[in-house]
C-alpha cells in the first residue's frame, strides 16, 4: 500500500489545478484519472480572461483563441454584434487544455476510483487497480462524482442538460467572434465558440425543459456531426464541501456558474483554494479542511448568489427584455466587465436594481417576490 499526503480523484481542470499547486509546494500527491491522457471532452470551452489570475504561473501559456467580438441572436429575428479593443474571453479545446493542465503531474490513467475508508489519521482509497493511504482525499471527479456520493457532500439537485457537437469551421466563421442564441429554447441558450480548426456548437436548458428543446443546436448549426448530450450540475446555494479530510472541487461540488453554466473557471479557482487549504492543514497538522469552506464563501459564493438571482430573472423574461439584451450599450458593458477578469454579477445586479426601464423593473420585482417566498 503506497502512502501519499493527498490523493486526487479526477484529472480535469479542478483536479489538475489542485495537483499543480501541491506540486509547487513539494507535497506528495497522486492524481487518479479514469480516462486516458487525451480523453474526449466535448465542451464549449469558453473561459473568462480572469483565468490567468487563478491558474498556476506555469500553466498560463495555454493554447487559446481570443474573442473580442460578441454576436447575440434572438430567434433569427433580431441580431446585434459588438466588438471591443481587447479580448473579453478565451476559447480552448478541452481535450488539449485538460492535457496541458496535467502535464508534469503524477497521474495514474485508466484507473477507476471505487471507494474510501476513513481511518484515525487518514483515508484509505480503493481503486480497481490498487489501494492507497492518504492524509487528505480530493473529489474532483465531475458531475457523477463518486466521492460526492460516498461522502454525502454536495448532492446533485439542479441540472441543465447540454447538447454539443464539434464541427469544421465554415467560411463565414470568424475565430474571434462568439455567438449566443436566445429564444430558441426555454430557460436556456445556444452558442457557437470558434476554435483554431473547428467550432464548438451547443445548446442547454434546465433539465425539466430540455426535452422540449432537444435538437435546438441544429437550428443554427446544420452540420451532420454527432451531437452528444450530457448533464451539468449547477450551483444552487452555499454548501459545505468538506468533511474532515475529504474536500470537493469543481463540478463534483456543484461549483458551476448558475448564470452561464460555465464550469472551467470555478473548477480552477476552487482547485486553487482547496490546494491552499490542504497546504495549511499539512503544515499545521490539522485533520480537517474547514478553512476551504471559508475561502469559498469569500471568493466565490457571493458572486454566485447574484448570478443565481439574475438567472431567474433573465431566462424566463428573455422575450420581454430582448431589446435591452441586444442593445449595444448592454452588450459592450458586459464584455468590458468580462475583459477585466471574471464578470461581476454583483455589479450587474446593482445596475438592474436601479434601472428605470419598466419591463426590467417588472421582471426584477416578480423574481424578488417569488424568491422570498
Amino acid at each position: 500500500m503506497k502512502n501519499y499526503d493527498v490523493v486526487i480523484i479526477g484529472g480535469g481542470p479542478a483536479g489538475a489545478t489542485v495537483g499543480q499547486y501541491l506540486k509547487e509546494q513539494g507535497i506528495n500527491y497522486l492524481v487518479i484519472e479514469r480516462g486516458t491522457n487525451y480523453r474526449d471532452k466535448v465542451c464549449a470551452g469558453g473561459v473568462p480572461v480572469g483565468i490567468m489570475d487563478v491558474l498556476p504561473v506555469s500553466k498560463r501559456n495555454f493554447e487559446r483563441v481570443e474573442y473580442d467580438t460578441l454576436t447575440v441572436d434572438f430567434r433569427a429575428t433580431l441580431e446585434s454584434t459588438v466588438k471591443i479593443d481587447r479580448p473579453f474571453m478565451y476559447g480552448v479545446a478541452r481535450t488539449e487544455f485538460d492535457h496541458f493542465l496535467r502535464e508534469g503531474l503524477n497521474v495514474h490513467y485508466n484507473e477507476k476510483f471505487v471507494m474510501f475508508e476513513r481511518e484515525k489519521n487518514g483515508v484509505v482509497v480503493h481503486t480497481d487497480k490498487a489501494v492507497y493511504r492518504t492524509k487528505f482525499l480530493v473529489g474532483a471527479d465531475g458531475v457523477g462524482s463518486r466521492v460526492s456520493i460516498l461522502s454525502g457532500l454536495a448532492k446533485k439537485r439542479r441540472f441543465i442538460l447540454a447538447e454539443e457537437k464539434e464541427t469544421p469551421l465554415e467560411d463565414k466563421d470568424k475565430v474571434n467572434n462568439v455567438k449566443i442564441f436566445l429564444g430558441y429554447n426555454r430557460f436556456g441558450y445556444g452558442w457557437i465558440f470558434p476554435k483554431k480548426d473547428h467550432r464548438s456548437s451547443g445548446s442547454g436548458a434546465l433539465q425539466k425543459y430540455f426535452l422540449h428543446s432537444k435538437g435546438t443546436v441544429n437550428k443554427f448549426d446544420r452540420s451532420k456531426r454527432q451531437t452528444k448530450i450530457h448533464p451539468i450540475s449547477l450551483w444552487g446555494g452555499e454548501e459545505v464541501l468538506t468533511d474532515g479530510r475529504i474536500g470537493l472541487a469543481g463540478e463534483a461540488g456543484n461549483l458551476v456558474d448558475p448564470f452561464t453554466a460555465g464550469g472551467i473557471y470555478p473548477a480552477v479557482l476552487s482547485g486553487k483554494l482547496l490546494a491552499q487549504s490542504i497546504e495549511k492543514a499539512l503544515k499545521k497538522g490539522k485533520s480537517n479542511l474547514y478553512e476551504y469552506n471559508e475561502l469559498l464563501m469569500d471568493k466565490m459564493y457571493e458572486e454566485f448568489r447574484y448570478a443565481l438571482f439574475l438567472s431567474k430573472m433573465f431566462y424566463p423574461f428573455i422575450p420581454l427584455i430582448k431589446k435591452v439584451i441586444l442593445s449595444r450599450s448592454v452588450m459592450q458593458q458586459a464584455m468590458e466587465y468580462a475583459s477585466n477578469g471574471y464578470i461581476s454579477y454583483k455589479k450587474f445586479f446593482e445596475k438592474v436594481r436601479k434601472t428605470r426601464k419598466i419591463h426590467i423593473k417588472i421582471a426584477y420585482f416578480l423574481v424578488k417576490m417569488f424568491a422570498n417566498k
